[in-house]
């Protein structure tokens, strides 16, 4: 494969498709998130210790992939792709960019039979998670904070590896990566999250697939979008995720603006609208976007699916349920009855992703 053979077509874990073939496109979802080895029960061997308070991940922590158990895939095509097919069959949702990083997706055919079975396209990402912060979540010593793979590497070994699973396939397979995942939270990055950034924007020059990130706390934004403009990325190819309250701080809008102005991208995420108040200052934070011109540098995902960060292996539970459909039976609705517009909608949930996903020359 080279990205010559696929320039102006998105690559699918099925093969390049059309972008008008996409419908309303999610960029930002988790079909299988999971930090932890499976439960050995899964392979007919003794459960493991069921989650604690003092101990939520009883299991071994995920530092390879692995191909998944007939009971895992049976738990997926049972509870997520029914979801799917309704999402595509009630709401045109032809198509999500599935943003977990190695080590923990799934084995890549996993993807591949979920989409045929689905009739979505999944968008497969590769790519390298932030630092996390000593003592959250599972990160109890430092070498849980990162995948291992990513601290003794380097930036040349990192990037090849992006490269090779977006040309070559995921693990031999012929199912290709479309797109590269980098992710931090704090404003400035640590020494390990710089290298992955170098790496990933390494990785972008020789393939021409979008790079999308984790940016959570205000300023994370800049330090990524700074190294990523130094290291000659066109930033009209990144996409800033989990940005909603970045967006939705008037003073902090004008930093995001200056970046649009520059060709960036932002996207909101983790849209729980149960309390619809809390996102008029997004909207009209949208419209204010409109009414720059940037509307076309907008996008939404979810951050749903499925993950491990309770300990067991279910549906993400710091979202409403369920996966995908939420966003189409609950946050469009209000987003609409707070004013955002049919246009401003398909301008962010059809044109966007249409233009964004398709391998393009560097």
């Amino acid at each position: 494969m080279t990205t010559r053979q696929y320039e102006g077509k998105v690559i699918t874990v099925c093969g390049p498709v059309d972008p008008a073939k996409l419908g309303q496109v999610l960029m930002h979802e988790h079909l299988h998130s999971d930090m932890c080895e499976e439960d050995p029960s899964n392979y007919g061997l003794p459960p493991a210790p069921k989650p604690t308070k003092e101990n939520p991940y009883p299991l071994p922590f995920r530092t390879e992939e692995k191909p998944m158990s007939p009971a895992r895939l049976q738990y997926l095509l049972d509870d997520a792709v029914p979801l799917l097919k309704q999402a595509r069959t009630e709401h045109g949702m032809n198509a999500y960019c599935d943003v977990t990083m190695p080590p923990w997706r799934a084995w890549p055919d996993v993807y591949t039979k979920i989409s045929k079975a689905s009739g979505v396209q999944i968008v497969m990402a590769t790519g390298f998670y932030r630092e996390i912060e000593l003592g959250r979540y599972w990160a109890k010593t430092p070498d849980l904070q990162i995948w291992p793979f990513v601290r003794k590497s380097s930036v040349e070994e990192l990037a090849d590896f992006c490269v090779r699973e977006i040309l070559e396939g995921v693990h031999g397979t012929n199912v290709h990566a479309g797109c590269i995942k980098l992710g931090t939270s704090q404003p400035a990055m640590t020494p390990t999250e710089r290298k992955t950034f170098q790496a990933g924007a390494r990785a972008w020059k020789q393939t021409g697939v979008h790079i999308t990130t984790h940016c959570t706390l205000l300023g994370a934004d800049t330090s990524q979008l700074t190294i990523l403009d130094m290291e000659g990325v066109d930033l009209r190819r990144v996409v800033i995720g989990h940005v909603g309250w970045h967006l939705s701080d008037p003073s902090y809008r004008k930093s995001i603006l200056s970046w649009m102005d520059r060709g960036a991208n932002f996207m909101p995420t983790n849209l729980d609208v149960r309390k619809p108040e809390n996102w008029r200052l997004l909207i009209e934070a949208i419209h204010q976007v409109f009414d720059a011109g940037h509307g076309d540098k907008l996008l939404f995902g979810m951050d749903h699916g499925y993950c491990t960060e309770t300990g067991l292996f279910e549906r993400v539970q710091f979202m409403p349920q369920p996966p995908w459909m939420y966003m189409f039976k609950d946050v469009l609705p209000v987003f609409r009855s707070l004013g955002l517009t049919a246009a401003e909608e398909k301008t962010i949930m059809v044109d966007n992703p249409r233009r964004i996903l398709p391998v393009q020359s560097t």
